[in-house]
């Protein structure tokens, strides 16, 4: 619930996608805890993160002790209109950064409410499966905290315009 609220705050918080990385519990690595952003560019239709941020991420989640498989798997990010459905530069992205991981997640929430979830794995036979996007109120989960939401969002969300041929 933490997580979902926290995601439909920074959904909202602009005209732009945002992208972030979802932070799991260790016991079940499909469970969402918390959205972290890193730096990055948006406009109503691309998300590109800073690469240094991502490092800076990536090293601050292992110096806290977690596996990178509960931060480094599930890619979240928002559509601002209605379509939660992969884009192709979402496609290519999901491919190019996370298509060496052993599995991975790409997930889509649209600003009208609509969700997307693709779990891709590429062990054995290797394939894909939709799966569903649901809250699960029995776990327990801190409250809201708009203020440092904005506050992650401000640091790290750049919104560009997009122009065509640019």
């Amino acid at each position: 619930p933490y997580a979902w609220a926290k995601l439909l705050y920074l959904r909202d918080a602009g005209d732009t996608e945002i992208g972030g990385f979802a932070v799991t519990s260790p016991d079940d690595l499909l469970l969402v805890e918390d959205v972290c952003l890193v730096r990055q560019q948006c406009t109503a239709i691309t998300v590109e993160f800073d690469d240094e941020s991502v490092a800076d991420f990536y090293d601050e989640q292992v110096d806290a002790g977690l596996k990178p498989e509960q931060f480094g798997r599930i890619w979240l990010h928002t559509h601002p209109g209605d379509s939660p459905n992969p884009s192709g530069t979402d496609e290519e992205t999901f491919f190019r950064v996370f298509g060496r991981c052993d599995w991975a997640v790409m997930c889509v929430v649209a600003q009208g409410g609509k969700t997307y979830a693709r779990l891709r794995f590429n062990t054995g036979p290797g394939g894909s499966v939709l799966i569903p996007v649901a809250v699960d109120y029995a776990s327990p989960f801190d409250p809201s905290d708009h203020v440092a939401w904005d506050a992650e969002y401000q640091a790290n969300i750049k919104a560009i315009t997009w122009r065509r041929g640019v």
